[in-house]
């Protein structure tokens, strides 16, 4: 189970005894069924609330309000918060997936089956519990103006970054694509693998121009510092930035160039 965004070591303590505990809770768990799935959407659509699923291979994506949040990773269980009929993530896959499925007793027997299972189940819960509230505390902590990092999803019609916002980081789309608009005017897009919003970054002046989501898009968020010690220890970076912004002046002169006409 990996929490996008910023992490810090005590996260990744608790991930690391999340996976430790959960490989001592299921190794000897029961057969379940067998579900391999080419994507998924919604993984509950068409399962009732009372399943859960331990997840063999392939990643799974969780959404909070169709915002990608969480990662799930081979051997970690799903459904925790569904079989107990409380507020959870929808769940949704973009490649392949096997799963295994459970009846939500089945399991929940399981680990509760001798004293040596039911203390991993409460140091899972307790640590699980841990994560989160860990997380929430330094979500809530930040300061407005800290870097956006990591993982960022954004649905069509989102707004990247806005003209006239302070740039503290850099961009790169790596799945879909975003449309650049200044003053309201369509000047170019962003597509897969390039990098956006150096230019402000390194000037210190504010954005430039808008950047909006033309299709679903995963976004990498770098801040200034860390952008600036990547291109000092990978120079190829130094040369995708280039081609970006070669690619980007090219199409304002194109656009200057019509326009005259």
């Amino acid at each position: 189970m990996l929490l996008l965004g910023e992490r810090s070591p005590v996260t990744d303590q608790l991930q690391e005894r999340l996976r430790i505990l959960a490989d001592k809770l299921f190794e000897d768990r029961p057969e379940g069924q067998l579900l391999s799935l080419d994507s998924i959407t919604d993984l509950y659509a068409s399962h009732t609330r009372e399943t859960l699923f331990i997840l063999r291979s392939g990643t799974l994506h969780g959404h909070q309000q169709e915002r990608h949040c969480i990662y799930y990773e081979p051997g970690d269980v799903i459904g925790l918060s569904d079989c107990y009929q409380l507020p959870s993530f929808r769940i949704s896959s973009d490649g392949p997936v096997e799963l295994e499925a459970y009846p939500a007793d089945t399991l929940l027997q399981h680990c509760l089956e001798s004293r040596q299972r039911q203390s991993i189940w409460t140091s899972y819960h307790i640590s699980l519990s841990a994560l989160f509230m860990h997380a929430f505390g330094r979500y809530l902590t930040e300061n407005e103006q800290q870097p956006l990092t990591g993982f960022l999803n954004f649905a069509a019609g989102e707004t990247i970054i806005a003209e006239g916002d302070p740039a503290h980081e850099v961009f790169t789309i790596l799945t879909g694509k975003a449309n650049v608009t200044v003053s309201g005017a369509p000047v170019g897009e962003v597509l897969k693998d390039e990098i956006f919003g150096a230019m402000a970054v390194f000037t210190g002046k504010p954005r430039s121009a808008t950047v909006i989501a033309a299709e679903p898009c995963t976004v990498l968020a770098v801040p200034k510092d860390q952008f600036i010690s990547l291109i000092k220890s990978h120079p190829d970076t130094v040369l995708t930035l280039i081609e970006n912004m070669a690619r980007s002046i090219q199409s304002l002169n194109t656009q200057l160039t019509e326009s005259q006409w």
